[in-house]
């Protein structure tokens, strides 16, 4: 039995997304059981406890990337995306106040320079 991240399968997840409505439809209009709950469990019980337990075990190598309480999804991506953009906003405002602060203390040492020129003048 597999534990851990299982392989993904692209071609059976392309399946699974294009079975349509339509195929459902039929198969329950034939048979009324199809799709009801426990009926796995019915039809094949080794399968279904097999697939129960391996469903519980293991989770989708995709699943990390999807949004939810995930605590993978919190740990790889959400808490690395939220201290960059923390750190980028720190080092935004660093240099928006040092630019800001230069910049008032070149516009004071020029002052004080016309200051001194105007002094001179007047000797």
């Amino acid at each position: 039995m597999k534990i851990g991240v299982r392989k993904p399968n692209i071609k059976n997840s392309i399946k699974a997304r294009t079975t349509g409505k339509a195929k459902r439809l039929i198969k329950k209009s034939v048979n009324p059981l199809y799709g009801k709950k426990g009926m796995g469990f019915v039809n094949n019980p080794k399968k279904a406890v097999y697939n129960k337990i391996y469903h519980k075990t293991t989770f989708s190598a995709t699943s990390v990337f999807k949004k939810s309480n995930n605590l993978l999804y919190i740990i790889f991506i959400a808490l690395p995306l939220f201290l960059i953009i923390g750190m980028l906003q720190i080092l935004y405002y660093c240099c928006k106040y040092f630019f800001l602060g230069g910049k008032w203390i070149v516009q004071k040492i020029i002052n004080l320079i016309k200051k001194n020129k105007e002094e001179e003048k007047k000797q």
